[in-house]
């Protein structure tokens, strides 16, 4: 199969607003403390991680005939912000931890999955999801002016 391009141009606005015109759909990223026209870059990061998360469980319910009532997600990421501020610390700039809470409720023939049926099929959706393998696994970033 074809390796799939997902390609995103943003243009930097007024104060800290970054926005990205992605097909028909308009993306504003911005701070709380600026104009908040939009989550900032983090929340957009972990909305990200949660938003594959939901997606990639509908495709699973979808193959395993599961009938996802409802899949709702709760994230918390946590980080010390002294290296984005330029500070010296030990932690990584990035998160030190996501925590990942998801809530369903889940039917496969008639019965309501068992809370270990619901952990196996979770695990399933996240070895699945793109943006959770990118967390787990080095991904090759490059940086260059153009």
């Amino acid at each position: 199969m074809a390796d799939k391009i997902v390609a995103v141009n943003t243009q930097m606005g007024e104060g800290w607003k970054v926005s990205a015109q992605i097909r028909e759909h308009l993306l504003v990223i911005d701070q709380p403390t600026a104009g908040n026209e939009g989550a900032n870059p983090l929340e957009t990061f972990v909305f990200s991680l949660a938003g594959c998360i939901s997606t990639i469980a509908k495709m699973v319910a979808r193959e395993q005939k599961i009938d996802l009532q409802q899949f709702d997600m709760s994230m918390k990421a946590q980080l010390n912000s002294a290296g984005l501020l330029g500070k010296p610390s030990d932690d990584p700039v990035g998160f030190k931890v996501i925590d990942i809470i998801a809530t369903m409720d889940a039917v496969k023939d008639d019965i309501q999955l068992t809370d270990e049926q619901k952990s196996t099929f979770l695990d399933t959706v996240c070895h699945r999801c793109p943006v959770h393998d990118n967390l787990l696994n080095p991904t090759l970033v490059t940086h260059a002016v153009a």
